[in-house]
């Protein structure tokens, strides 16, 4: 998957190099002031985009037809990667200096304190550290007694350097140099003697930013099994950002990335890359995320193995902007998704020869993605828009009641599907009362917040939501208002936008069913004008820059306008509705839930406002292409990554062509598909693909699909 920036750029990543030089004068390279031509944004440059992407699962199905697809998921991954690469390196560095084992200690307690950061890490605070006066002795780690004075300043001078910094820091007491975890800084004795004042320390960051050199940094991110927002909390830790609102710049990215900027959420099940963008920092600096890259198992990555899914960042193509880039600022993102073990209908007869076979599962292919490119497919939100669970939109009915108690039950609930360990913490949350006087107040609030000082410790490290309501109430038991308001803006926006999504999808369904997919009709929304961000409106999120019209009898006669213009409103308190049947089935859909449209007026969240918006109610995909491979081994890759591409990897498979069936390899059976196509922001590649197998993409009916012989042999058995 890969991002489209504004300026019809390709986040390509090239290399792993510092392609802009240690003290070179950059020119200002705008990321949003150019011209975007649709040709652009189809091609991405000279070369095809090429990254790899597993499509995510939904919980939908559709009719069977004729193309059967499987693709491979990858399994959890290790998000520490970086961090260990760096700690062996900061060992090798240290050693000559103190010594071997004094080197491995000192890490060792660094790590010790990464690991419970890794763990604890929250919106609020990646850890909360000990106090001043508690395990005071846990939290650095004393060297050997050095008489040269020298050895000692080198000894600094690396804590200091780039490599060390983001982790450790350190004093001298009695000539003996202790290095501190960074997270007890303030706790140093002589924290904050030799800091200027805040006017001196402004001054000085002003004077040591190049005045020819714009004030951001943009870059190429290439990530694999891990999603961006727990990626971006990485890079936040490796390089110790601060979040959005303790940045003195103005206009920084989102709240929770570590002001780190990006335009979109990228998936976790996929290999991806997009553009980011970071404040004052230098391509040196942001470097330190690529330390120890070779000495991985699979440096060039890949996306999966026959040891599984291995979580992994990448940066590189650096270069310096004047602005930053925010959420929404994307033109698209082109996808190119593999398929394993393709079959069809047509290839499925016993006395078919290997060659017969191979011919009919191409004819079909293409005849697929022909009629997949020319009617393209309803504009459904994916089923990743109501979380793993699929109950974020419930959580979104919630909140439109101004029942924040039932929004943090919901939150907090037993869920299946996780892990006994999770399971055990959601329980334990869920009978805090077990026993307790329901009459009495006080007893409440004190069994709450005794349970929510335990659960705290609990919580899993991706449970964001769950650890910001658990630690609100271990403050303030039983005001689930506030511990709703203690989750992230985004995240308590995401549920409102999951009640959208859902109310969008259930409507655009029905407008299919009433009135066909292949004509406008009279009472019809088309949009007349649609603004980017580039002409100042917002884009895919929010109404800015929009404007709509009803569809006449006029217009229908006229054949001024296609379905593919047709747009449908995601509900809210400034949209306007169809005038046609759809608009009595919104009234039904909010009635069934016990709402109105006047509830969306009525939040008691002043930082969420649920304006609306609209949305094209058929996607029509662009650039599309196949490529059929013939390859033996049932996980190897079929794609190039642009991290391979780095590494310069080879692929074992064989491309088939359309006039070269016959002469493919003999013993390469199986038969695989690489499926390319760019799609318009916020349009779902899971989507898209469910329209193209014709084929569910649920996890329950991938995961009964087989790698070799009859991928549907299970299926069919049921």
């Amino acid at each position: 998957m890969v991002g489209v920036g504004l300026d019809g750029n390709v986040a390509r990543l090239e290399s792993l190099e510092n392609n802009v030089g240690l003290d070179q004068s950059i020119e200002s390279n705008n990321c949003d002031d150019a011209q975007v031509n649709d040709e652009s944004v189809k091609k991405g440059g000279d070369e095809p985009c090429q990254i790899a992407k597993k499509p995510r699962l939904d919980k939908n199905s559709l009719t069977p037809n004729q193309t059967v697809v499987h693709h491979h998921q990858s399994s959890n991954a290790c998000t520490m990667e970086c961090v260990n690469s760096i700690m062996e390196e900061m060992t090798s560095k240290l050693m000559p200096l103190v010594g071997e084992v004094p080197a491995k200690d000192a890490i060792a307690m660094i790590m010790k304190w990464e690991n419970l950061r890794e763990k604890q890490d929250t919106k609020d605070a990646l850890l909360t550290p000990p106090p001043k006066g508690t395990e005071d002795e846990s939290k650095y780690y004393v060297f050997p007694l050095i008489e040269d004075k020298q050895v000692r300043k080198s000894i600094h001078e690396l804590i200091k350097s780039d490599l060390f910094k983001s982790f450790a820091v350190a004093d001298t007491i009695d000539r003996c140099v202790r290095m501190w975890h960074i997270l007890f800084e303030t706790q140093m004795p002589n924290y904050g003697k030799f800091i200027k004042d805040e006017r001196y320390m402004k001054q000085r960051s002003k004077s040591s930013w190049p005045e020819n050199r714009p004030n951001y940094l943009r870059f190429v991110l290439y990530k694999e099994n891990i999603d961006t927002a727990t990626a971006a909390k990485d890079i936040a830790k490796v390089l110790r950002l601060l979040p959005k609102n303790n940045n003195k710049h103005k206009g920084g990215p989102g709240p929770g990335s570590g002001g780190l900027g990006y335009a979109g959420m990228k998936d976790k099940r996929a290999c991806t890359t997009q553009f980011c963008t970071l404040y004052r920092k230098t391509a040196e600096e942001v470097m330190i995320l690529n330390r120890g890259h070779q000495k991985t198992s699979r440096p060039q990555g890949g996306g999966n193995s026959k040891q599984g899914g291995i979580a992994m960042i990448r940066v590189g193509h650096f270069s310096y902007v004047d602005k930053d880039i925010r959420l929404g600022q994307l033109k698209g993102n082109r996808f190119d998704i593999v398929l394993r073990n393709v079959c069809t209908v047509e290839s499925k007869g016993h006395d078919l020869s290997r060659e017969e076979r191979l011919s009919a599962i191409t004819a079909t292919l293409r005849n697929a993605a022909e009629c997949f490119k020319e009617t393209g497919f309803i504009n459904y939100f994916g089923m990743q828009r109501f979380g793993k669970f699929l109950d974020t939109h419930l959580v979104g009915i919630a909140i439109l009641k101004g029942d924040y108690e039932k929004a943090c039950e919901l939150i907090m609930r037993v869920k299946d599907g996780e892990t006994e360990r999770t399971v055990a913490t959601r329980e334990k949350w869920a009978n805090r009362f077990h026993g307790v006087d329901v009459s009495d107040e006080q007893a409440l609030k004190d069994a709450e917040m005794k349970c929510a000082k335990v659960v705290i410790r609990e919580i899993g490290r991706f449970m964001n939501c769950e650890t910001s309501i658990v630690s609100s109430l271990s403050r303030n038991p039983r005001d689930y208002k506030r511990a709703f308001g203690s989750i992230s803006k985004n995240m308590r926006s995401m549920f409102l936008h999951a009640y959208q999504s859902y109310v969008w999808n259930r409507a655009a369904s029905y407008r299919i069913d009433d009135g066909g997919s292949k004509e406008v009709r009279v009472g019809d929304l088309v949009m007349t004008e649609d603004k980017g961000p580039l002409e100042g409106g917002n884009g895919t999120s929010g109404l800015k820059g929009k404007r709509v019209k009803e569809i006449t009898l006029e217009d229908v006669n006229s054949g001024n306008y296609k379905i593919t213009d047709v747009v449908l409103p995601m509900v809210g308190t400034r949209i306007i509705l169809p005038t046609d049947n759809t608009c009595h089935f919104y009234g039904e859909i909010l009635a069934k839930d016990n709402l109105t449209i006047k509830d969306f007026e009525k939040i008691g969240d002043r930082e969420l406002a649920v304006g609306g918006d609209y949305r094209k109610l058929i996607c029509k995909p662009s650039d599309v292409d196949i490529e059929i491979k013939l390859y033996k081994d049932p996980l190897q890759p079929l794609f190039k990554t642009d991290l391979m591409n780095v590494h310069n990897a080879s692929l074992d498979c064989v491309d088939v062509a359309p006039d070269t069936v016959g002469d493919s390899d003999l013993e390469a059976n199986l038969v695989g598909l690489v499926i390319g196509f760019t799609l318009p922001p916020s349009a779902y590649a899971t989507i898209a693909l469910r329209e193209f197998m014709r084929r569910p993409t649920s996890a329950q009916y991938q995961s009964e699909l087989q790698l070799e012989g009859d991928c549907e042999a299970n299926v069919i058995q049921k």
